[in-house]
């Protein structure tokens, strides 16, 4: 309505301004004929030409709106000529578009009409005009007028004068009447606007009052039955207004709440102060979780937050909002406790034994100074779960942690391993005066008695300590040395204490060994494990593709590892199946990208640890993606060595028939190594039987290595296994194979290992250095 408002008073006023400048046009138009008569009266008395000019000059004002408006009444209006036509005709130029805008679009209207028809009468006379202009100037070039001829003339100019003029008269009163009506149409306008203004002004406020006398009762509404406490503060923090809702929270009557300030129920450190002393409202507003004071004293967590209000008249007004979150603090608590605690002993378990451990390692190594950590077994705990039930060896566990709980320092601490074994931290003790303290606790646990039954036998435990100090390598290690010297202490006879005792070097070489193994957890997660693969050449076929895949480690600084430096650690420390897991990952990633190589392949080997065999996940790991590459799984060997497959028979033989069902291949690496080999080759359906290199490297010059190497290979044969030679390294050792009737050669007397890559690219491949020998022709 404003926008329409603004624009109707705009157009008002530019009714105003042309209606002005008609009024302005019309005395220029009346002044020049007038002035044009006059000097024509003059001219056709005494012929002096600058009377002629003076008429001429006269004529062009009124004869140049006559122009302006027959060019604007043209079918095709010309608004070049009409624009022209109001300059000669003396309008101001700001007015000229004024007045060819109102006539084009209002001369046809009633309040214009008039204006224009006058005007238009006026047209004959002025035309008449310049014709006795043109008739003078005619006569006096050709010898002048006769006096009854200068008065008949004089007679018809004044006549024509006259007329004009009473023409200019009505032309000018209605131009006034038509000002007239725009005024009055104004006022009108300008009154019914007001009074539109007025009303809306009035329906305005009288809606935005109602509003907010309905937000106010709703916000009351919602402030008083709200469920959550809700406060309104002053600035001072002074409480102005609470609901039903806080003062159950805070144990107080609503109106003894309203008497106190937000400091008075809030825990002393949680009001937020500036540097004046006053309240830091931006800070303490922000959400969180506070802690109040209940009526009673007590404490209560709240999750807080809140506005602050601030209006011109009146001073800032605060809300808050507050939750009763105590119970979930309460249950956050106890969630953390049975996280960190055993259930039966109220002890720390061995999650919370391993936190502490490192904290504590860290500080040692930070600080300095030497801790203790025991390691201690209850010894005969299963007779007494065996005879007297679990009830009787739960209460036995319970009475000897309270019994260890009572027995430490300030400062130490004692935590459940799990099952009867237990983790004592005894803090600023060397491993010698930890072993007095516990040769103590051995010798007085047998005078304590635990009611735990008759005919149970006599409490006794077996301890392992180890210093820690920070020379230990990690927390693992530190659980694994007092782990052994526990486990030493009970093989030397039980209800003892055994210290830990390990040389320099062999603690340095466990810090590199660790050192080792975070290396290989770096490389497989920065994708440096690279593959490599060897050769198997097989005898009389020497077309048929098979190798074996390698793994090789490269170091951030670049440098090739080999499998010797790293795989040590891979194993001992139970890191094989991450490694065996990232390697199958690698290796099919590589194939599918292959088909062409696939295609020639016969057959590629690839290693499996002991680790990986003992552990289900592994096997679902790899039938899956067996399942999802089918094509590939017939081009697979799957190596387990001989000693892993001997130690997991069960579990090895699970995994040999999971995959060998789907298509793959099986074989028994470092085969002769073990002490039982051939009692348990019926029980492993292997395909492929691979000879221990130790007695391949050497078998020209050792006759006895030679008859192993015989005898495997007989027995391989009998079991129609295929049988490999492993570290085939002279062109005599593989013409000796070849001779006892090995099937596949394997060493760098066949290949050197190289990238996967050229491997698999046939034009990187490079070119096999054969063995010189006449045995390759002949069929093994």
């Amino acid at each position: 309505m404003a926008i329409g408002l603004v624009g109707i008073s705009a157009l008002i006023q530019e009714l105003q301004a042309a209606s002005t400048a008609w009024i302005m046009g019309q005395s220029h138009w009346s002044r020049g004929q007038q002035q044009a008569t006059h000097a024509l009266s003059r001219y056709i008395t005494s012929g002096e030409s600058h009377d002629l000019t003076a008429t001429r000059q006269a004529l062009r004002v009124p004869l140049g709106d006559l122009s302006a408006r027959r060019a604007l009444e043209q079918a095709d209006p010309d608004i070049a000529a009409a624009r022209q036509g109001f300059i000669e005709g003396g309008n101001a130029r700001g007015d000229i578009n004024r007045l060819i805008l109102s006539y084009r679009y209002l001369r046809d209207q009633p309040y214009f009409r008039d204006a224009v028809r006058l005007w238009r009468d006026t047209d004959d006379d002025l035309l008449q005009l310049v014709a006795i202009t043109d008739r003078v100037q005619a006569g006096h070039a050709t010898g002048g007028l006769t006096p009854d001829v200068q008065q008949g003339l004089l007679r018809q100019v004044q006549a024509l004068d006259v007329g004009m003029q009473n023409q200019a008269r009505a032309f000018s009163g209605a131009l006034l009447h038509t000002a007239a009506m725009v005024r009055m149409t104004t006022f009108i306008v300008g009154g019914l606007s007001v009074l539109a203004i007025t009303l809306i002004a009035v329906l305005l406020a009288r809606r935005v009052r109602n509003d907010l006398t309905e937000q106010e009762s709703r916000f009351r509404a919602a402030f008083y039955q709200a469920t959550v406490g809700m406060l309104k503060l002053d600035e001072e923090g002074g409480i102005v207004e609470a609901n039903q809702a806080m003062a159950d929270i805070l144990d107080y009557r609503r109106e003894a709440l309203l008497s106190l300030s937000l400091a008075d129920v809030l825990v002393e450190g949680e009001l937020v102060l500036d540097e004046h002393g006053r309240i830091d409202w931006p800070r303490q507003l922000r959400p969180g979780e506070l802690r109040f004071l209940r009526a009673d004293g007590s404490l209560m967590w709240g999750r807080w937050s809140g506005t602050v209000v601030r209006t011109r008249a009146r001073a800032p007004t605060v809300f808050a909002l507050v939750e009763d979150v105590s119970q979930n603090h309460a249950l956050a608590r106890e969630v953390e406790h049975h996280a960190s605690h055993d259930p039966l002993t109220g002890l720390i378990n061995r999650r919370e034994i391993e936190r502490l451990l490192d904290q504590a390692l860290t500080t040692v190594r930070a600080e300095g100074g030497t801790h203790a950590l025991c390691y201690i077994d209850l010894d005969y705990f299963k007779l007494v779960n065996d005879g007297l039930g679990h009830a009787a060896g739960d209460q036995l566990l319970r009475s000897f942690a309270d019994y260890l709980v009572g027995a430490v320092r300030d400062g130490d601490w004692v935590g459940r391993l799990g099952g009867d074994e237990f983790a004592l931290f005894l803090a600023n003790a060397s491993q010698d005066e930890a072993k007095q303290v516990l040769q103590r606790v051995v010798r007085t646990l047998g005078q304590v008695s635990f009611q735990h039954g008759e005919g149970a036998p006599k409490v006794s435990c077996s301890i392992g300590v180890v210093e820690v100090t920070a020379e230990a390598p990690d927390v693992n290690w530190l659980m694994s040395a007092a782990d052994s010297a526990c486990y030493a202490a009970k093989e030397a006879g039980r209800n003892r204490v055994h210290c830990y005792n390990e040389s320099r070097m062999a603690l340095d070489e466990r810090r590199r060994e660790a050192e080792r193994l975070a290396n290989v957890s770096s490389a497989i997660a920065e994708n440096r494990m690279l593959l490599y693969a060897q050769r198997i050449e097989r005898v009389g076929d020497p077309d048929f593709l098979h190798y074996e895949v390698l793994v090789r480690m490269r170091s951030p600084e670049g440098v090739l590892q080999g499998p010797g430096e790293f795989m040590g650690a891979v194993e001992r420390y139970g890191m094989g199946m991450a490694l065996d897991r990232h390697v199958l990952s690698l290796l099919f990633r590589h194939l599918q990208v292959c088909p062409a190589h696939v295609q020639q392949l016969g057959l590629c080997n690839v290693n499996v640890s002991a680790q990986s065999i003992a552990e289900p996940s592994f096997l679902a790991f790899v039938t899956d993606l067996l399942e999802r590459n089918r094509c590939l799984a017939r081009k697979l060997c799957f190596e387990i060595t001989e000693t892993a497959a001997v130690s997991n028979i069960d579990q090895a033989r699970t995994f040999i028939d999971a995959v060998k069902a789907r298509g793959c291949r099986m074989a028994l690496d470092d085969f002769g190594s073990g002490l039982s080999s051939f009692g348990y080759l019926r029980q492993l359906p292997a395909d492929m039987l691979k000879i221990d290199g130790v007695f391949v490297r050497d078998m020209n010059l050792d006759p006895v290595n030679r008859a192993a190497v015989r005898a495997i290979t007989e027995v391989g044969r009998e079991l129609h296994m295929l049988v490999v030679a492993e570290w085939v390294e002279s062109a005599v050792v593989a013409d000796q194979l070849a001779q006892m009737g090995v099937e596949g050669l394997q060493g760098y007397a066949i290949e050197r290992p190289i990238p996967l890559e050229r491997m698999t690219q046939p034009a990187l491949r490079p070119a096999r250095a054969g063995v010189s020998s006449d045995a390759w022709r002949g069929t093994p």
